[in-house]
């Protein structure tokens, strides 16, 4: 059986597009929901939703009223991929074990722990260290 498993979820993914579309407006005028997600495929209202996390997080600010909408709390810099995924989804953890030894049903700590517990700092590392900033870079240099 062919079994896939996707470390980061749809809603990540749609934030970290919404945040990127953010990022390059390069306005400080705040951005409507309906803005951000135009052609983008992802349904207004679960947008909605998703900015909001990343304004309980402080990635995002929001302004109510006629003029009201989006932007950015934070410079692109400032801003990684673990911010974007635990504001969202919540942290991405390998095995259970790896975030509390009562969830561990062998020995504490066993081998598998052991060897993964630097795997998941690695991904923990390389995802605090890809920037929005860094994305944006990517985008434009590829259009």
């Amino acid at each position: 059986m062919d079994k896939k498993v996707f470390l980061i979820k749809s809603d990540t993914d749609y934030a970290m597009r919404m945040l990127v579309n953010l990022a390059l407006r390069k306005s400080s005028v705040p951005t409507t929901a309906a803005i951000l997600v135009k052609g983008q495929d992802i349904p207004v209202d679960f947008a909605r939703k998703i900015l909001q996390k990343l304004c309980q997080s402080k990635i995002l600010k929001s302004f109510k009223g006629v003029n009201g909408g989006f932007s950015l709390a934070k410079q692109p810099c400032d801003i990684s991929l673990l911010d974007v995924v635990e504001a969202v989804q919540g942290r991405i953890i390998i095995r259970p074990c790896l975030l509390d030894d009562d969830n561990c049903v062998t020995a504490k700590p066993c081998p598998v722990s052991y060897k993964l517990q630097k795997l998941q700092k690695t991904l923990d590392n390389e995802m605090e260290n890809v920037t929005l900033a860094q994305i944006i870079q990517v985008k434009q240099s590829i259009y």
